[in-house]
């Protein structure tokens, strides 16, 4: 009991919560893609298993590190955890079941850009929320827009490969995957200066701040998993409304 009593309930909750969606996914079972016949997918369970790892991992180590101070005891900051605690069971549930029929893209940028906003925020606040919304949405334009460019590169290189038109060795996994991972990242590097640059007039403290970093993170996070899972790791990843 002391043990509990000198940790704060949240890592505790997302150990919980991460244990509980490994034994979803592994009830769930895996599904292969179509003419797979040479055994190079791992099938659509393994990226969700490793998230549920990572994230029991994560929430242990959390858990055992981040000591409840006398401020939190004292009632100082227990309002504002409750939220956070809230709205993270809510965006976790909400992530599992949409994933299926939203598609991995959506959701998974959805969800980072909620909770990195709100703990950036320390709390949820109803003053955000306008904010939020324009944040989510935003973010998943702009993701969208530069998945959309590495899904034709790569589609482009495969095709080319294949035809002759370029050396074979360029629509390999492993080339589509670095080059297409090379191209990104100079988009998102540009989408983060410019993103700094129209910030500047704003002050420092302002919450757009923070939910740009959130957004930022949220889209080269999500675009990241999609590249290592999907294309190098051949992966299959629920599209969604996300089809192309």
């Amino acid at each position: 009991m002391s043990l509990l009593k000198n940790r704060k309930p949240l890592p505790l909750a997302f150990m919980i919560l991460s244990v509980l969606y490994f034994i979803y996914v592994v009830s769930l079972g895996s599904s292969r893609m179509i003419g797979d016949e040479i055994g190079g997918d791992p099938g659509g369970m393994l990226l969700p298993l490793v998230l549920s790892i990572f994230m029991f991992i994560a929430s242990t180590i959390l858990f055992i590190t981040d000591r409840a101070d006398d401020a939190y005891r004292s009632g100082g900051v227990q309002k504002s955890q409750r939220g956070l605690f809230i709205l993270t069971i809510v965006v976790s549930v909400l992530y599992v079941a949409l994933m299926r029929h939203v598609g991995f893209i959506v959701t998974t940028n959805t969800l980072l850009v909620t909770l990195t906003f709100a703990y950036m925020r320390e709390g949820v606040k109803r003053e955000d929320l306008a904010l939020w919304g324009g944040g989510v949405v935003g973010s998943l334009a702009l993701l969208i827009a530069i998945y959309t460019i590495g899904r034709r590169v790569t589609r482009y290189l495969l095709l080319a490969s294949r035809q002759g038109v370029i050396p074979k060795f360029l629509g390999s996994n492993g080339m589509t995957f670095g080059i297409t991972l090379v191209l990104v990242g100079i988009l998102f590097a540009l989408v983060y200066i410019a993103g700094k640059k129209l910030l500047s007039r704003h002050d420092a403290a302002a919450p757009i701040h923070s939910l740009f970093q959130a957004g930022f993170i949220a889209m080269v996070s999500t675009e990241l998993l999609y590249l290592i899972f999907r294309q190098l790791f051949l992966v299959e990843l629920v599209r969604g409304i996300i089809s192309w």
